[in-house]
């Protein structure tokens, strides 16, 4: 019985509630579920407005048409990859009702100006943490910035349990609808978006381990970026003054100015020499599911009213230059996980270094 009276779903929010000094935690069974649950917790719905970034996992953004609610990409800063705080004052009117921003790859930059900018227009701001977990900034916990934060623990995430997520919220009438939408406890429709007790008892386990793995990311990545100081065309993405990253990715930029072979070229080159490195996300603005040629399932709600003026049947047309040239051009990610050996790391670090020596022997660099 132990297995299924909630034991281990119980235990593992009091635990990571503590280890996250977040007082409001509910877990659920995938951060899509718990971004889901947010805004439908927040009362966003059909017609309403939501600000995200273009440059994300698909649920980021997915989540908003589960509501019927209309999404409003802002494309994101060049260095940090985050939303361009700038661009979003320009997106706000009187349908906006939320921001979604995102700590890409678990590095995490300043979110106190997003949160100033929340407040001044009175809009609640949902904090997608799911490549985040022990990041920080100004030693204050990713998760603890939004009205209500998302985090994952799918299986490739730095806590992982196979999968689920964590759903952190504000204050206790946010914490309490949660609750009663996750799992048939609403008088309005609610949801079966319960974590199994298996997954969490898991992810118990693995929350004991992930300071000492983080650390061990961290030293990892600190040792390959200043190994890659010295390779032309090749800079290691840094975390932002005054954060802690955490590294679920480590981000690469790749000069696409420099060589003349493209960033497709480089990767494939590296995978042919059995080096893991893979490009990133597809701006969001390119996806098919915003950019519809039939009737999803789900009807058409969200796309009847605005179509034309709000909701561009293409939303690839939108001038997203940023995520675009990063996404196509210019970042590649590999994983670095914790227990990674030092050969990996030469071996990894040689190649690069071998690749940008002979392109510069066969005049291949502008």
């Amino acid at each position: 019985n132990i297995l299924f009276n909630g034991r281990e779903t119980k235990q593992l929010e009091l635990e990571f509630s503590k280890y996250n000094n977040s007082k409001y935690v509910k877990v659920v069974g995938n951060a899509t579920q718990g971004l889901h649950l947010s805004l439908a917790a927040l009362g966003i719905g059909v017609g309403d407005e939501v600000i995200v970034t273009n440059y994300s996992w698909i649920s980021t953004a997915s989540c908003i048409l589960m509501q019927n609610a209309i999404p409003v990409f802002v494309d994101i800063e060049p260095k940090n990859l985050s939303i361009d705080l700038n661009q979003i004052e320009k997106k706000i009117n009187s349908k906006t009702k939320a921001i979604i921003f995102v700590h890409m790859f678990g590095y995490i930059t300043d979110p106190y100006k997003l949160i100033r900018l929340a407040k001044k227009y009175k809009l609640k701001l949902i904090e997608d943490a799911s490549h985040a977990h022990g990041a920080s900034y100004q030693n204050k916990k990713a998760g603890n910035f939004g009205d209500i934060a998302v985090l994952s623990m799918q299986q490739r995430k730095n806590l992982c349990c196979g999968d689920g997520g964590l759903v952190v919220c504000k204050n206790k009438k946010l914490y309490q609808k949660i609750y009663n939408l996750r799992a048939f406890g609403d008088k309005e429709l609610s949801y079966n978006y319960r974590i199994n007790e298996i997954a969490a008892g898991i992810a118990r386990i693995r929350l004991k381990r992930l300071d000492h793995e983080n650390k061990m990311r961290n030293k990892i990545a600190k040792k390959i970026r200043e190994k890659f100081t010295n390779i032309e065309g090749f800079r290691v993405m840094e975390p932002t003054k005054s954060s802690y990253a955490v590294y679920y990715k480590l981000i690469i930029f790749y000069d696409h100015n420099l060589f003349t072979k493209n960033l497709n070229f480089f990767i494939k080159k590296m995978n042919s020499i059995k080096i893991p490195v893979s490009k990133t996300y597809l701006p969001l603005n390119k996806h098919s599911n915003f950019n519809l040629s039939y009737v999803p399932a789900r009807g058409t709600t969200w796309l009847k009213p605005f179509t034309k003026k709000k909701f561009p049947k293409n939303m690839n047309t939108l001038n997203m230059p940023v995520s675009e040239e990063i996404s196509f051009k210019k970042a590649f990610q590999i994983n670095i996980p914790p227990y990674l050996k030092n050969n990996h790391i030469k071996y990894f670090v040689k190649s690069v270094k071998n690749y940008a020596i002979d392109f510069k022997k066969s005049n291949l660099i502008k």
